[in-house]
């Protein structure tokens, strides 16, 4: 689920108080018009980053984190049950659990954790962080939030009933930035920019075909310059065909009837948060289509999901079959695979399923 992205400018945030007090006030505006609006979808309205709306909070609300991602993501380990979130603008992703070791490869630029909380990390991509209590239904709300260059969330952590708050009130103190309101200049958001085709897709053809890994899978695109949703375009059947803009929805209501686990994939630029085992309660509310498990949310909204396909991958274990759904600009907002573990076959229920799906028409 990366992005290809242009090259970035620079967007100062407010920080003398008299900016800070302007922008918080039209932000308290917005929220007594709309109170169920979202801090992204407010700082979208204001036209400025969520990062740069969040400090304009008192410092007791939202506290300044140093940017120390690589030893802050092995911490959490200590917190007990949390409750991670990872989203795009169609969807968004939320496990509870407990959050297993933490590796950090690649020199700090990347990190992997595997159990409940399941995770994949590029931290070149992370510049921000804040630790914030906001008022809940049931009294105050406690998260780390995560932020890009530009100051958009890339990912965030909320206390639960399971956490231990001693452990997370250290955290904070141990990573509090000594400058708690200083002078910021962010990068503009990178905009997402589709590849040109090929002018002969057989070469893109005959690797897919060799592919032995899903995990060669990203090497594959970028030897031949494309970005994921070109190359299905471009490798056409039977590796990936078109479907019918419904299938996100259908398929969930087929797995949740039949219990089927699954594996979704939901991330941005800077992570990918992945949820494996089965779906039961299902809920449409407005725009959203929801999984509202207990331990495990999904909330897509399905209209802005504007291309679905389902793609084969060769491996050694046999062909691995997903349903991805891309957004209006044709970057990858949620994947959905039949759950599996390395040396064994894809489940033949969730093949089938993805069989029966009707094609694009």
């Amino acid at each position: 689920m990366t992005q290809v992205s242009t090259p970035a400018r620079h967007n100062p945030v407010p920080h003398s108080p008299e900016q800070r007090e302007a922008l918080q006030a039209a932000w308290r505006a917005l929220r007594e018009t709309q109170p169920r609006l979202r801090i992204r979808n407010a700082a979208e309205q204001l036209g400025v980053s969520e990062l740069a709306l969040l400090l304009t909070e008192p410092e007791d609300k939202v506290v300044r984190l140093q940017p120390a991602f690589t030893e802050i993501y092995p911490s959490l380990s200590l917190l007990g049950r949390i409750m991670t979130l990872a989203r795009n603008d169609e969807v968004v992703h939320e496990t509870t659990g407990q959050m297993s070791k933490f590796s950090v490869m690649e020199g700090g630029r990347m990190g992997l954790c595997l159990g409940e909380i399941d995770l994949r990390v590029f931290f070149s991509h992370w510049g921000h962080a804040c630790a914030v209590t906001e008022a809940g239904p049931k009294g105050p709300r406690h998260s780390l939030q995560m932020f890009d260059h530009s100051g958009q969330a890339v990912h965030k952590v909320y206390a639960t009933d399971g956490t231990d708050m001693q452990a997370w009130e250290a955290l904070v103190a141990r990573f509090r930035a000594a400058e708690q309101r200083p002078p910021l200049t962010l990068q503009s958001a990178p905009v997402f920019q589709r590849k040109p085709s090929l002018p002969d897709p057989q070469p893109l053809r005959e690797d897919w075909a060799a592919i032995t890994d899903v995990h060669q899978f990203h090497d594959m695109l970028q030897r031949h310059g494309l970005d994921r949703l070109t190359a299905l375009e471009q490798v056409g059947e039977p590796w990936a065909r078109q479907v019918a803009p419904d299938s996100v929805e259908n398929v969930l209501t087929s797995v949740a009837e039949i219990g089927t686990p699954i594996m979704a994939f939901v991330g941005n630029r800077g992570i990918v948060q992945i949820y494996t085992g089965q779906v039961h309660r299902l809920l449409r509310t407005g725009e959203w289509f929801n999984v509202l498990d207990p331990h495990f949310n999904l909330h897509m909204r399905t209209a802005e999901m504007k291309q679905l396909w389902v793609v084969r991958r060769p491996s050694e274990d046999g062909d691995i079959t997903s349903l991805d759904a891309f957004n209006a600009a044709g970057e990858l907002v949620l994947s959905l695979f039949g759950e599996r573990k390395p040396g064994k076959a894809e489940l033949p229920a969730w093949r089938d399923l993805l069989a029966q799906i009707e094609t694009a028409p």
